[in-house]
């Protein structure tokens, strides 16, 4: 099924490649990305290829980081960007860009009015987290160990908009992706809640198959990319 799954995927290649001889005047382009980055960060990558190759078809699937790693080693994919870790050696994993990520409370929640707060005070509080096969999950869980903050209570929840809506009500507090955030910190419905001792950054990457020649659509769309994540670095 694997070499069965190559040779139709190579065919299809062969076939774009021929339709796209012509300037990117045609063709399509699969992409994939892990929740946060699909829903916060790739909307300008996207309008500006679209003004660039108006005539490739677009197609976006948002899912967490175990759906995405699923959908490319299937070739559904020609572009596959994902916010958590993956250890896999069929996958080539390259370093994107790097995100923030913050613990985000509602303005009138007891942590947000005592920051800067210290890593003990989570320990009777409720701390919402994504789904497991997340991107997000994995780095907060793995931050939380190596800082000692053991959380009051884990409360598993599917999707980054959930866990913002359910923090600006007052209930429990997230670690989220800055960006994820910064509308609803803009309308102060959400607070970034600072803690001692505590930072975190991780790293946003593309996948890619070992040995895969990418479509004239999926190379320009990894240029792309580049001056995003170039242009990310700088305004940082």
């Amino acid at each position: 099924m694997q070499h069965a799954n190559a040779l139709f995927a190579a065919e299809a290649a062969a076939e774009q490649e021929l339709a796209e001889r012509r300037g990117l005047r045609a063709g399509s382009l699969s992409i994939g990305a892990s929740t946060t980055i699909a829903t916060y960060l790739l909307a300008p990558v996207l309008s500006a290829f679209h003004q660039s190759h108006p005539q490739v078809a677009l197609a976006l699937a948002s899912a967490n980081t175990a759906d995405i790693v699923t959908r490319l080693l299937a070739r559904e994919l020609d572009v596959a960007l994902v916010e958590g870790p993956v250890d896999d050696p069929a996958i080539t994993v390259t370093p994107w860009r790097t995100d923030e990520m913050a613990l985000i409370a509602a303005p009138f929640h007891r942590l947000a009015m005592a920051a800067p707060i210290a890593p003990a005070d989570l320990s009777t509080e409720v701390m919402l987290l994504r789904e497991p096969g997340s991107g997000t999950r994995e780095v907060v869980l793995d931050a939380l160990r190596r800082a000692g903050i053991t959380p009051g209570q884990l409360l598993e929840i599917e999707g980054t908009e959930t866990e913002k809506q359910l923090v600006a009500s007052g209930f429990g507090v997230a670690i989220v992706s800055k960006a994820a955030a910064r509308d609803q910190i803009a309308l102060g419905r959400l607070q970034v809640v600072a803690v001692h001792g505590f930072s975190l950054h991780r790293t946003l990457s593309r996948l890619d198959l070992p040995g895969r020649q990418p479509s004239s659509a999926a190379a320009a769309f990894g240029k792309l990319l580049d001056s995003y994540a170039e242009w990310s670095a700088r305004r940082a």
